[in-house]
């Protein structure tokens, strides 16, 4: 076969090779499938991050109005964080293991501008509990505020997300905070069940 018949039947492969559509899809689909499924399950865990920071807000208003109207206080252990921590995840059932993973402050002073919050604590990974905060005793009329940090695990690696509140950790920290002041109630009400 002379030279000329060889670079003709190359060029005419090369043209069936370069016609030929067959498989095109399976290998786009292959090329894009990762980042598209990145994409979906990135957008599940913050709609579910949305949830439950929602969720918590709802909770620690409703916990709030407890003590804001005297109630919490006519509660054994008035001054108690896993007391108040138990009516925050009563209004959270369902998401997640609320007790290990909220920590929660009801901090009180002469005026707003004196209440300090402690420092927000950073878990060392995903699986450590979180321990209950404090509670301040508070009567009729005292300005209050009261948080919680829900220490939510991570369900997707953090690298593909970007999700995660401190880095190597796995976890995204959802706080809500409240803040008024107390009803002037001279007697505590009835504690909340």
């Amino acid at each position: 076969m002379s030279l000329q018949n060889r670079i003709g039947l190359l060029r005419l492969r090369a043209k069936q090779y370069r016609d030929n559509r067959d498989g095109t899809a399976a290998i786009e689909f292959g090329l894009l499938a990762i980042p598209f499924f990145m994409l979906i399950f990135g957008i599940i865990e913050l709609a579910i991050i949305l949830f439950i920071n929602s969720t918590l807000n709802h909770a620690v208003s409703e916990a709030g109005r407890q003590i804001r109207v005297g109630n919490f206080q006519a509660c054994s252990g008035g001054t108690s964080a896993e007391k108040f921590k138990d009516m925050i995840c009563s209004e959270m059932s369902g998401l997640g293991n609320c007790d290990q993973r909220v920590r929660v402050d009801v901090k009180t002073a002469t005026s707003f501008a004196g209440i300090t919050l402690p420092a927000e604590s950073d878990p060392a990974d995903a699986s450590e509990t979180i321990g209950n905060g404090t509670v301040d005793s508070t009567s009729g009329g005292d300005p209050v505020v009261a948080r919680a940090i829900y220490y939510y695990p991570l369900a997707l690696p953090a690298a593909l997300t970007r999700l995660e509140t401190t880095s190597g950790t796995g976890v995204r920290k959802l706080v809500a905070t409240t803040a008024f002041r107390n009803e002037p109630f001279s007697t505590p009400g009835t504690c909340p069940s």
